[in-house]
């Protein structure tokens, strides 16, 4: 038994063990709760190594832009080779009656460069390159696209939909990031 107490009158009285354990976590509860997030998640901090891509605008020809991919899955990748891109270009135009004719590619000097933003579940939507960085230093290329949002007034079709874009883009052993902003359009 926990004999916490103090001596009155010749006696000693004790204090109840519920009492006493009450008095020792409320502060460490009420003190405890301060460094606490109530907005629902956790509440942290992280440093990220960024590099200024600024050394120009790379050249970009798109090749290809759709509604009606037939890969669903949303990717960003790079194809650069000549059996990977045919590979993807099946992949993407598989559901058609005939796939139509690829565009050719100079893999020597060029990559091609493949958006999907993955299956929608109506119309309104769309993607597109907007700008391709290279750094400083050479060796690393970043990709700007935007996917455009139907508002909440467009009219829009009833079907699913697969967004897609491919580019070619004058590199060769890069690595490519890639960076989306969401826009929503007005109707």
């Amino acid at each position: 038994m926990l004999n916490v107490g103090s001596q009155r009158d010749g006696q000693w009285s004790f204090a109840r063990p519920s009492f006493v354990l009450l008095a020792v976590l409320l502060p460490m509860v009420v003190g405890g709760c301060n460094g606490i997030d109530t907005n629902g998640g956790p509440s942290f901090t992280t440093e990220v190594a960024t590099e200024t891509l600024n050394a120009g605008i790379v050249n970009v020809d798109q090749i290809d832009r759709g509604q009606y991919g037939d890969i669903v899955e949303g990717t960003q990748t790079v194809l650069r080779d000549e059996e990977t891109y045919a590979s993807f270009w099946e992949r993407l135009h598989a559901d058609r009656n005939s796939v139509p004719d690829r565009p050719e590619v100079d893999f020597e000097e060029k990559v091609v460069v493949a958006i999907v933003l993955g299956r929608r579940s109506t119309g309104g939507y769309g993607v597109e390159i907007d700008e391709v960085l290279a750094s400083d230093g050479g060796g690393r290329i970043q990709v700007q696209f935007a996917e455009t949002v139907p508002g909440n007034n467009c009219v829009v079709t009833q079907a699913l939909t697969s967004p897609y874009v491919l580019a070619t883009v004058e590199a060769q052993d890069e690595d490519f990031t890639f960076e989306g902003a969401e826009e929503t359009r007005s109707c």
